[in-house]
């Protein structure tokens, strides 16, 4: 999250949305995966994934 907040940089309204929403999904997933079961590791592993795509896809969709 401090990595994303550095390189957007963004106004004070855009940076607590940002923040209550990384916040939020990080309580949603501790309610759910509470402890370090073979389901959470699967979750994982799928955010993983998807975060990897994502990226991929805001580079070539955006470029450098």
């Amino acid at each position: 999250m401090d990595s994303l907040l550095l390189a957007e940089n963004p106004d004070p309204a855009r940076r607590a949305k940002l923040i209550a929403s990384f916040n939020r999904g990080y309580r949603t997933f501790n309610e759910t995966y509470s402890t370090c079961t073979s389901q959470a590791i699967a979750a994982i592993d799928r955010y993983q994934i998807e975060g990897t795509r994502l990226s991929s896809e805001i580079v070539s969709g955006y470029g450098n």
